[in-house]
């Protein structure tokens, strides 16, 4: 029989990851009720879905009351709506599947995992990419012992300057009043894949980073506050609104990320948008407070030490990974989908292709859904890749790092698990 599931939030993920997984999928996931507040959003999953009207709602909340309606709850709402309906869901014995962060603040994402194990219920958190053959092969070489004893590893995000400006400088993930910290917000896939792949616990974080480029300071002379508002360098303006959103065709347009700026596809209908709403805003005259370029350095334990780069100013959207050893190297790049590993001492290497497309994360969002769906199956909370648990350790990594940027200073992660765990 098939899991039910409430889907609360019909955005991207919401529709595109865990609507289109339960259509393909009907005989392993069903989603028996709706809660999305945008009325066209909520309309166009309970149609992909054939969902009656009775089982959707404007508001969570109807949803959750009253008797247990099915066995789990997918929260795919923003970052600052997930701690509510989270907890609401885990008091009335829902296993739930959650959208990354957990939380936009350390206490709430420890309130989060305490109530789930306490309740007795699976809480699984969205990190897709351990999902992924890419890193699952990487995490089967170090565990192999391929590497011998691990010394240091180094991540980096490559965001792409277009996706920066589209969900960070423009978007809804553009300032702390509405999001996480850009370390968490993009990065905590990123963080979860460091401490996963090390098989070790951060001790130590020190940061550094900036907005040294999407700010007002950085502003061509003479560009308006809108790109549509006849900008004097906007021909040759990497971050020009109007021709990223309206040039596309409409096919195109109908998907992410452009699907963002209006419902409607149409090159009028977003040109209109543009000049009303925020995605038509100059980059460099937006509200937003998000770092450009970030990088974390972390001890782990057993000496491991650990650096993680983020920068949003990339030509190409990319990551990338090198962990070293006593014994050899593991070196990959997840978009060209390679792995390779040297041996200390031969000029031999031992290269793996992994196939895989950036839409759904490589495989990941797939997997994930999967996952959380056989867990919840069999009842099998402990064997959850991404708990709670296990993904709050990489969430107050994190915030961790971000205060240690704020502070100017090395962070104790054990005494300041403690300070916040006492806030929670």
């Amino acid at each position: 029989m098939a899991v039910q599931a409430i889907v609360i939030g019909a955005g991207l993920r919401g529709r595109h990851t865990y609507g289109a997984w339960a259509r393909a999928n009907p005989d392993a996931l069903r989603i028996t009720a709706l809660a999305e507040p945008d009325p066209g959003r909520r309309d166009a999953l309970a149609g992909d879905l054939g969902l009656a009207r009775e089982a959707l709602s404007h508001d969570w909340k109807p949803l959750l009351d009253g008797p247990r309606r099915a066995d789990a709850v997918i929260v795919a709402t923003g970052d600052t709506e997930h701690v509510e309906p989270a907890l609401a869901a885990i008091e009335r014995g829902y296993h739930v599947l959650l959208e990354k962060p957990i939380a936009p603040d350390p206490a709430d994402c420890i309130r989060v995992v305490e109530a789930a194990e306490q309740a007795g219920v699976i809480l699984q958190v969205g990190h897709v990419l351990r999902h992924s053959a890419f890193y699952a092969a990487a995490r089967r070489v170090v565990e192999e012992g391929r590497l011998g004893e691990l010394v240091t590893l180094d991540l980096k995000e490559h965001v792409a300057h277009w996706h920066m400006t589209h969900s960070y400088v423009r978007g809804k993930f553009r300032n702390r009043a509405i999001a996480a910290p850009i370390l968490l917000a993009k990065s905590c896939h990123d963080l979860d894949l460091l401490v996963w792949l090390a098989g070790a616990g951060p001790r130590r974080v020190s940061s550094f980073g900036s907005r040294t480029h999407y700010c007002a300071e950085a502003a061509p002379r003479g560009a308006p506050d809108r790109c549509t508002d006849g900008c004097p360098v906007q021909a040759h303006c990497v971050h020009d609104a109007v021709r990223f959103y309206v040039d596309p065709p409409d096919s195109l347009a109908a998907l992410w990320p452009w699907a963002d700026v209006s419902a409607d596809p149409s090159r009028e209908a977003r040109r209109r948008a543009l000049e009303t709403g925020r995605y038509g805003r100059c980059v460099f005259r937006t509200d937003n407070d998000a770092l450009d370029h970030q990088v974390a350095i972390v001890e782990l334990e057993g000496g491991i030490t650990a650096t993680f780069t983020l920068h949003g100013l990339a030509t190409q959207e990319r990551r990338t990974l090198r962990i070293s050893g006593s014994r050899g190297e593991l070196r990959g790049v997840l978009h060209e989908g390679l792995l390779e590993v040297s041996r200390h001492g031969s000029l031999e290497l031992d290269r793996m292709r992994i196939e895989g497309s950036e839409l759904g994360h490589f495989g990941g969002d797939e997997g994930l859904v999967a996952h959380f769906v056989r867990c919840v199956e069999r009842g099998a909370g402990e064997d959850t890749l991404t708990s709670g648990r296990i993904a709050l350790e990489s969430h107050l990594l994190g915030f961790a790092a971000e205060e240690a940027r704020e502070s100017g200073r090395v962070v104790d992660l054990a005494e300041w698990r403690s300070r916040v765990a006492g806030a929670a």
